[in-house]
């Protein structure tokens, strides 16, 4: 039953699909195809066919597609070897899969440093 509710309280943005404006997703954003705007959801799932451009914040942000503007994850983010993200983007976690990209600013939210774009960890 619960599986019933949350697909009532989700949305998929299918390829092809372009949107514009503000969306609130109770539960789970699917995205294949493209927001202009902003989304706010408890996940976030971009394709690799899909793009948002806007500020997106949710728990938990997994990215095959493309990210841009401002990007709050609350819990964890993660870049697939197909994700490309550019802008400001805080987080609490964060996995990146090799060839995944990110440009911009990157800052872990209360409990950890910010990190910068190119720099090593000191050994």
């Amino acid at each position: 039953m619960s599986n019933q509710s949350e697909s009532l309280e989700s949305v998929v943005i299918g390829d092809g699909v372009v949107v514009k404006g503000t969306f609130t997703v109770p539960s789970k954003a699917i995205i294949n195809g493209v927001i202009e705007g902003d989304l706010t959801a408890e996940e976030v799932l971009i394709g690799p066919t899909g793009r948002i451009t806007g500020r997106v914040s949710a728990k938990v942000i997994d990215v095959r597609g493309q990210l841009h503007n401002t990007i709050i994850s609350e819990k964890s983010l993660i870049v697939r070897a197909t994700g490309k993200i550019a802008g400001k983007v805080q987080y609490a976690e964060i996995e990146i899969e090799k060839g995944g990209e990110i440009e911009g600013t990157l800052s872990q939210s209360a409990d950890g440093p910010a990190i910068q774009v190119g720099t090593s960890p000191a050994a």
